[in-house]
């Protein structure tokens, strides 16, 4: 028997008991795909995925998916914040 797939980005939407929105999923993708990407990377890879999406979209998307703990903020010294899909590592 093989083992399971991994849940798909909806379905940890669901499980974290957001409401799935193709924005919402493909910042989940964008950022998990990049590595420690800051909010223009990250709003020019959900472009690319969904078509456009405000500015102000992906902040509030950004801030209820590191809430339900699905990504991570990093915040270095003196830089802009920065966003990654590894979450309890630390």
């Amino acid at each position: 028997m093989s083992p399971s797939p991994p849940p798909g980005a909806g379905d940890e939407l669901r499980g974290a008991g957001l409401r799935v929105t193709a924005a919402r999923v493909a910042l989940l993708e964008t950022v998990r795909h990049g590595d420690h990407l800051g909010i223009e990377a990250i709003t020019l890879g959900v472009r690319d995925r969904v078509g456009h999406i405000s500015l102000q979209a992906v902040y509030e998307a950004l801030h209820a998916l590191t809430a339900a703990g699905l990504i991570r903020r990093i915040e270095p010294a003196g830089g802009a914040p920065r966003f990654e899909g590894r979450v309890g590592d630390n």
